[in-house]
């Protein structure tokens, strides 16, 4: 068996894990639809963000909600598995760690991705923003949140006992990457500490180049100029390096305190 077929093994059987437990799939699969659509709805059409309508504003944001639900879908299983010692299993096989851990990412990255192309049908069909300005730069968005919260998910995987309590660190993760990241409501409503905080979070940077692929602005400067393709890239750039610096602390957590074995045990 080749690693590709190892690695979408891997991924089935996170699929058939989260299926089996009613609660957790309708939070990981339904609810970051619902939220988006809330947060999109609560938002008026005549209304400006930065001189654009702020639903289209609010729609583009809200595909950043299937970041956190990633990290809750990636934190739980393996806390699951470990305590149930499938990985204690798995260790015994043939399957090679690092298929374990892309079968993992895989997993909660093609259900955000569907998730959000849902959203973003959403955004364009109903809400009437813009197509996208920026399409390669939304890709790197969505590769670059999913790399974030999965790293930390597995970072920080070590640290919950069981999988109650991932459910419970999962919330505030969920919470403060919502109301800090600006996909609630816009950043510059924040007081200037508390924007400076926000900017340093591992979603904020993900929304803002998501913001700026889709609508083709710079939101980082005051009234958001229009830029152009390649200006994009540019400003994206301070983000993806802030990116770059949580999945860095992502791995450097799982080396330091992943655990395969039950900590019951």
């Amino acid at each position: 068996m080749s690693w590709l077929s190892m690695v979408w093994a891997q991924t089935r059987l996170n699929q058939t894990v989260l299926l089996r437990q009613r609660g957790m799939a309708f939070s990981v699969l339904l609810l970051p639809l619902f939220l988006a659509f809330v947060n999109t709805a609560n938002a008026r059409s005549q209304d400006l963000v930065n001189g654009v309508p702020a639903t289209a504003f609010a729609a583009v944001g809200a595909i950043a909600v299937v970041f956190p639900f990633s990290y809750m879908t990636i934190a739980t299983s393996i806390v699951v598995r470990r305590e149930e010692r499938v990985y204690k299993r798995l260790r015994g096989s043939a399957l090679p760690t690092s298929a374990i851990f892309a079968g993992d990412i895989l997993h909660a990255t093609l259900v955000g991705a569907v998730q959000a192309v849902v959203i973003l049908v959403y955004a364009v069909a109903v809400v009437d923003a813009p197509m996208p300005r920026n399409i390669p730069l939304m890709l790197l968005a969505f590769l670059l949140g999913a790399a974030v919260f999965a790293a930390l998910a597995i970072g920080t995987a070590g640290f919950i006992p069981n999988y109650e309590v991932a459910q419970l660190v999962a919330l505030p993760v969920l919470f403060i990457s919502l109301v800090a990241a600006g996909v609630m409501f816009p950043l510059s409503m924040l007081p200037e500490w508390g924007q400076q905080i926000s900017e340093r979070l591992p979603l904020t940077p993900v929304v803002s180049i998501l913001r700026t692929a889709f609508l083709g602005r710079d939101f980082a400067q005051e009234g958001a100029p229009a830029i152009d393709f390649l200006e994009s890239f540019q400003v994206s750039a301070a983000g993806v390096g802030i990116g770059l610096l949580w999945i860095g602390l992502g791995l450097w957590l799982t080396r330091q305190y992943f655990r395969w074995d039950p900590r019951r045990a």
